[in-house]
């Protein structure tokens, strides 16, 4: 079974959402998701880029994970923010 783009764009915005409505209730605070997300991306593009050092196949296997968990990673954030932004803070 494959991930596509598609679906990986699907888990950043439910994971999104669940966090926005855990915000909402006060279990988490102001504008944690979004940092949470931006911290995701840094990650993701860091192990990319460590992926580009090692090479070989170990180095195919992290660039899979590093550019599925950016996917991922800036769905969420850019629905966070504007979600943030629609909702207000709190």
């Amino acid at each position: 079974m494959s991930i596509d783009a598609l679906m990986l764009v699907i888990i950043g915005t439910v994971a999104a959402c669940v966090l926005q409505a855990l915000q909402k209730y006060g279990r988490i605070p102001s504008f944690f998701n979004v940092k949470l997300f931006f911290g995701l991306v840094l990650l993701s593009a860091l192990c990319w880029i460590f992926s580009l050092a090692v090479g070989g196949w170990g180095g195919m296997s992290l660039t899979v994970i590093g550019l599925n968990g950016l996917v991922a990673a800036v769905s969420g954030l850019v629905l966070s923010f504007l979600l943030n932004m629609l909702a207000g803070d709190g």
